[in-house]
């Protein structure tokens, strides 16, 4: 009877809440599992009490789907709410759009007077609300590692991928085509191109995105580490026949799961055969290489069976000295970072600043060009607060300013084009000197037609420039009386 009363007494006071609570409510059975909600709950997450009634607020997976469980374990309480704790956590909702937000949940535990938990009445309120009861400790690490993952899918999305143009369009061709499948991957692209990071994207992007990546640089541990590590040794040094343990143990990791082996090159021919012959497992394997697969197959640094079984899907980065148009925005990108990290703001760069980034050849690639711009940011910019030429590393200063002479250039504080249009002007000149004035033969050394250098010497403002009209026989005749050469010789 006692109980009768109780259970029409709460039925009463939910129905008093429907009627004039504003902020999203939920009740709680003792389990854990939904009971009811107000109409601002649902509201707010899209969904009604008949799609959320019955369902067990479980583990949180951090996914979105149509299943009322991926819902309900947003609401899950902590596990102080057990012991008749008020508690408060944050929480990222899903609504049935495929909207997020982040939200705090209070949870207020109803007990009886034998401490018996009969229910839990949960408030969602705005992160910027004072929370009324106290933090719940055991969700605190919960919850920043989940905002981590989520900073991370943000950071390592296609965004991430910084670039524009033809080969940057068939890197994001390549990477949806791997991110649809768990096939085994091969990534080229010389040492800082970023191809760790690649395969991180690749795997968040991917079905198995909830499951581990395990990276291993073969590259960086010994080849008897990498074995041990991998197939298991006894502790008399021979390998276990049944491989019961180690790689094959990694290669049966739930589905989805990543296994990324760097630099495969580098690991004895040896073990790229028994690698070969485990990688048709439940994790996917992807595997990096910073040379050519073609070349390290031909000096015998890459097992041919390995590469067929690693590359049905092949990603190419291509290293900066050859996407020269895609420094500016990565270096904005990585000054954006750096600010993000704190420390002294810089808005951008200066015209010679830029210029100088942009003809760098960048044997480091995108790391490199990370650390010089993280240096540059350091430093005293005064009142203007953009990065400038003195602002970078006088070792990239210098070199530019060592090879001006080998390129015949001067030193790269123009723009492109005006660095473009000075090689042009010094290499015409060049064969204009080594003809001695013959310009037949200057265009000849050029690999030109006549006529071009004619209208180039006109455009770009050169002296002792001729009419733009096919040289006369006896012009032709006067330059070649004096052979210059024995074949000049021969020919006449």
């Amino acid at each position: 009877m006692a109980a009768r009363a109780r259970k029409k007494s709460l039925t009463l006071d939910l129905e008093l809440l429907e009627l004039h609570a504003r902020e999203p409510l939920f009740w709680l059975d003792h389990d854990f599992k939904f009971v009811w909600v107000n109409r601002a709950w649902a509201e707010l997450t899209g969904r009604s009490l008949n799609y959320i009634q019955g369902a067990v607020c479980g583990a949180y997976s951090g996914t979105h789907s149509e299943h009322p469980a991926d819902l309900a374990a947003c609401f899950r309480p902590p596990v102080e709410v057990s012991a008749g704790t008020r508690v408060s956590i944050t929480t990222h909702i899903f609504r049935a759009d495929g909207a997020a937000l982040d939200r705090r949940l209070d949870f207020l535990p109803v007990i009886d007077r034998e401490g018996k938990l009969l229910g839990v009445l949960g408030f969602v309120r705005e992160l910027s609300d004072a929370p009324s009861y106290p933090r719940s400790l055991t969700r605190t690490w919960q919850d920043e590692f989940r905002q981590a993952r989520r900073r991370l899918q943000e950071r390592c999305g296609f965004d991430s991928i910084i670039g524009s143009g033809p080969a940057h369009a068939r890197l994001i061709d390549q990477v949806r085509l791997a991110a649809e499948s768990l096939s085994p991957l091969l990534i080229v692209g010389e040492s800082g191109a970023g191809k760790r990071h690649l395969a991180r994207v690749i795997h968040l992007l991917g079905p198995g995105r909830d499951e581990p990546l395990i990276s291993c640089d073969c590259k960086a541990l010994p080849a008897e580490v990498l074995e041990r590590e991998w197939f298991g040794l006894s502790q008399e040094g021979e390998t276990r026949g049944d491989l019961a343990e180690g790689l094959r143990a990694r290669l049966t990791l739930r589905p989805g799961s990543t296994f990324l082996i760097q630099e495969v090159t580098s690991l004895p021919r040896e073990l790229q055969a028994r690698l070969a012959a485990m990688v048709k497992g439940k994790a996917r394997i992807i595997v990096t290489t910073s040379v050519d697969p073609e070349i390290a197959i031909g000096d015998g640094r890459l097992l041919p069976a390995l590469y067929f079984a690693v590359s049905p899907i092949i990603a190419r980065l291509e290293p900066l000295r050859v996407r020269r148009d895609d420094i500016p925005l990565l270096a904005q990108h990585f000054l954006e970072l750096a600010n993000q990290r704190g420390g002294p703001m810089r808005d951008g760069f200066t015209d010679d600043a830029m210029a100088e980034l942009v003809a760098y050849d960048w044997p480091g690639n995108l790391r490199e060009l990370d650390r010089v711009v993280n240096d540059a940011r350091s430093k005293n910019g005064g009142t203007d607060t953009r990065i400038a030429l003195a602002d970078l590393p006088r070792a990239l200063r210098n070199q530019l300013e060592s090879n001006a002479p080998l390129l015949g250039m001067p030193r790269p504080v123009k723009s492109l084009d005006e660095i473009l249009l000075e090689i042009e002007r010094r290499m015409i000149e060049t064969a204009l000197a080594q003809a001695r004035g013959n310009k037949s033969r200057a265009a000849d050394l050029l690999g030109i037609s006549r006529p071009r250098l004619y209208r180039r010497i006109g455009e770009l403002n050169l002296p002792d420039v001729e009419p733009a009209e096919p040289e006369s026989d006896a012009s032709e005749g006067a330059d070649q009386s004096r052979p210059e050469t024995l074949e000049d010789a021969r020919e006449a």
